[in-house]
């Protein structure tokens, strides 16, 4: 379990916005939550990416979990180029490959290859050059290109200032970011604002096969069917309702619950009024009056 969200409540002035909601997030989950506007659906992902806390319950993690937030009205800030900004994502790598360098260096220094000062440093590059390759150490390049690409931004705009950006860009920069990432949660408040119908298309394929979790709000209902096996369903009166499947299963689920509850409603109305109908006959009479007194209570 990566996150366990507990009896989590949130009120603005007293007044509940949701209560007691309970949510579990798997390693490779792939989660939908939806609701109209204004029942709470950003504030809960918030609370769950620790951006807000709860007023009551709480929200359990590893200390090892990561998790990637995504605001839907925030952009990338930063004094930095595109691709300075990307390739910051990994300096730990770029720290690792200098060492790398460096050690080569001074094994191509040393004369003698018997020495145990030569296999000391031997081994010491070795171990390096495996934890690089681990980490893809090698691939990272091409990897922040395939994401710029992804996001509609080609080589000729690496070295522009994010700073100098639209809103849309940015907001498209802090997505491509946040892949990079490559946290072990990702909770996403509306990504596919700003995305033309490709850049769509092109982030559902890349997220398909994110080996992290995902946490999802959007409206588009194409990119929720694509992507989620589960929906959490957040309605007007607080509710928190869970179904299985993506957002077409879950449209049909929530109409056949609809259905049985209306169908329910009407059969204990339907029992209501017989019960009332035999108390007023009943209640005035000595020899029924207890059974009348009992069916009322």
């Amino acid at each position: 379990m990566l996150i366990q969200v507990s009896n989590v409540s949130r009120r603005f002035g007293g007044v509940p916005l949701f209560e007691r909601i309970n949510l579990s997030i798997k390693k490779n989950s792939r989660i939908g939550l939806v609701g109209r506007n204004g029942t709470g659906k950003s504030t809960l992902l918030k609370i769950i990416a620790e951006i807000e806390a709860p007023d009551e319950g709480q929200v359990l993690m590893s200390k090892t979990t990561t998790v990637g937030y995504l605001d839907q009205h925030t952009g990338l800030q930063s004094d930095c180029t595109i691709y300075e900004e990307m390739e910051s994502v990994f300096i730990p790598l770029m720290k690792m490959e200098d060492e790398m360098r460096s050690l080569e260096l001074k094994l191509s220094e040393t004369e003698n290859h018997q020495s145990e000062h030569y296999s000391v440093l031997l081994s010491q590059y070795h171990q390096l050059q495996e934890s690089f390759e681990r980490q893809n150490g090698y691939s990272y390049p091409s990897e922040i290109k395939k994401v710029l690409h992804g996001f509609n931004f080609d080589e000729d705009m690496y070295d522009k200032q994010i700073s100098t950006l639209s809103g849309g860009q940015k907001t498209r920069l802090a997505l491509a970011k946040l892949l990079l990432e490559k946290k072990d949660v990702l909770v996403l408040d509306e990504p596919t604002n700003h995305l033309d119908i490709d850049t769509m298309r092109w982030l559902e394929s890349y997220l398909k096969s994110y080996p992290g979790a995902l946490l999802l709000v959007s409206h588009d209902r194409y990119f929720l069917d694509e992507l989620t096996e589960e929906i959490y369903e957040l309605d007007y009166l607080g509710q928190f309702n869970h179904y299985h499947g993506n957002y077409t299963r879950y449209l049909k689920q929530r109409a056949e619950r609809v259905a049985k509850q209306q169908k329910d409603f009407e059969k204990q109305q339907k029992e209501i009024a017989h019960l009332e109908d035999f108390i007023q006959k009943n209640i005035v009479r000595s020899s029924t009056t207890k059974r009348a007194q009992a069916r009322r209570k």
